[in-house]
C-alpha cells in the first residue's frame, strides 16, 4: 500500500481552495452556555465545521439533527477534545435506526479543570472551576426519500466553582434535502429556548442559524491521480456553511474530505478546512482510518494565540 506524493500533493492543493486571506474583527460573545456551540467531533472539525449538510454522521447532532435520518444502522460514537487552559470536552452519541426513524441519545460535557477557592467565610480548597453538561435526544426521519427533518431536545446544566449553578431546556430543528446522490442542502436552527439563569439574572442561549451544502464527487478510475496507486475507490466531499449566533456576526466555513479505499478494505480519509474571518481561528486539518466496524478520526484546529485544539473520535458500527 502506497500513498504516493501525487496523492498527497493533490490533497493540499485542494485544501488551498478553502483559503481566504481577508480578516475581520469578531464581536465579543453576548450569550450564555457557549458549550452549546462547541462541536467536538474529529470529522466535522477537520472539515472546518462545515457540516450542516453532511448526511448520516453521529456528529450531525451538533450541526443539523436532520442529517441523522441518513444513518444506516446502530453506531456508537465517542469524541474527546482538549480545551483552552487545561480544560477538556467529551461527546458521545448513539444513532439507532428504528424503521423510518433514527433516535439518537447524546451527551456533551466540558470540564475546565480545578481552581483554588478562597471565600470570605473562610471556606477554601480546590474545586472544579466550571462543569457544563448537555443531555440530548434527537429524532429524525425522512418523510420523502430525498428529504429529512429532525429535532433535538437539550437539557443544559452549568456549575461554576461548585457554588453557583444554572440549567435550561433548549431545542434544535433542521432539514436536509438531497436531490441527488452527490448534492445535499441543509439548514438548522439551534439552541432555541429560554435564557440561562444564575440566580435572578440570565443571558440568552446562543441561538444559532446554520445553512450549507455538501457535494460528493466520485473519482473514476479511483487511481486517476497515480495509475500505480493501489486504490479501489476514491471520492471527494466538498462542504461549505454559513452560521450566525444571535447578537453576533455571521461567518462562513468551508472544508473538504478525500476518502480512499486501500488494500485490505482499509478506508483512509484526509480532511482540511478553513474558518473565515475568525480573530483567533483559521485552518483545520484531520484524517480518518476505518477498518471493518471501527472508525478512528483525528482533527487539528490551529489557533493564532490560544492553544490549538485536537479532537479525537472513535466509532463502532454494530
Amino acid at each position: 500500500m502506497r500513498i504516493l506524493p501525487a496523492l498527497a500533493a493533490s490533497f493540499f492543493l485542494a485544501a488551498g481552495f478553502t483559503l481566504n486571506p481577508a480578516g475581520a474583527r469578531g464581536e465579543a460573545g453576548l450569550t450564555a452556555a457557549p458549550i452549546l456551540n462547541r462541536p467536538v467531533g474529529a470529522r466535522s472539525s477537520g472539515m472546518g465545521r462545515a457540516f450542516t449538510a453532511v448526511p448520516g454522521d453521529a456528529e450531525s447532532v451538533m450541526y443539523n439533527p436532520a442529517g441523522l435520518a441518513f444513518a444506516t444502522g446502530l453506531k456508537a460514537h465517542v469524541s474527546y477534545m482538549n480545551g483552552f487552559g487545561g480544560g477538556a470536552y467529551g461527546f458521545a452519541a448513539v444513532p439507532v435506526k428504528a424503521g423510518n426513524f433514527v433516535l439518537t441519545p447524546a451527551f456533551l460535557y466540558y470540564n475546565s479543570g480545578t481552581m483554588r477557592l478562597n471565600l470570605s467565610d473562610g471556606t477554601s480548597g480546590d474545586v472544579t472551576a466550571e462543569l457544563d453538561t448537555v443531555s440530548m435526544l434527537s429524532a429524525a426521519c425522512k418523510p420523502l426519500p430525498d428529504l429529512a427533518v429532525g429535532a433535538t431536545l437539550k437539557r443544559t446544566a452549568m456549575e461554576l466553582a461548585e457554588t453557583a449553578s444554572a440549567s435550561g431546556l433548549h431545542f434544535d430543528f433542521g432539514a436536509l434535502y438531497a436531490p441527488t446522490k452527490s448534492l445535499s442542502l441543509g439548514a438548522a436552527a439551534l439552541n432555541n429556548g429560554g435564557a440561562v439563569k444564575f440566580e435572578e439574572k440570565g443571558d440568552p442561549a446562543p441561538a444559532t442559524l446554520r445553512a450549507g451544502f455538501s457535494y460528493k464527487v466520485v473519482i473514476n478510475p479511483p487511481n486517476l491521480l497515480d495509475r500505480s496507486a493501489d486504490i479501489s475507490y476514491f471520492d471527494i466531499v466538498i462542504a461549505s456553511d454559513w452560521s450566525r449566533v444571535v447578537k453576533e456576526k455571521g461567518y462562513f466555513q468551508s472544508g473538504l474530505e478525500m476518502n480512499m479505499k486501500m488494500p485490505n478494505s482499509l478506508f483512509l480519509s484526509l480532511r482540511a478546512g478553513y474558518l473565515f474571518n475568525r480573530p483567533e481561528e483559521g485552518f483545520t486539518f484531520g484524517f480518518g482510518l476505518k477498518s471493518g466496524r471501527w472508525d478512528f478520526g483525528f482533527g487539528f484546529e490551529a489557533a493564532k494565540k490560544l492553544d490549538s485544539r485536537r479532537p479525537v473520535s472513535l466509532s463502532y458500527e454494530f
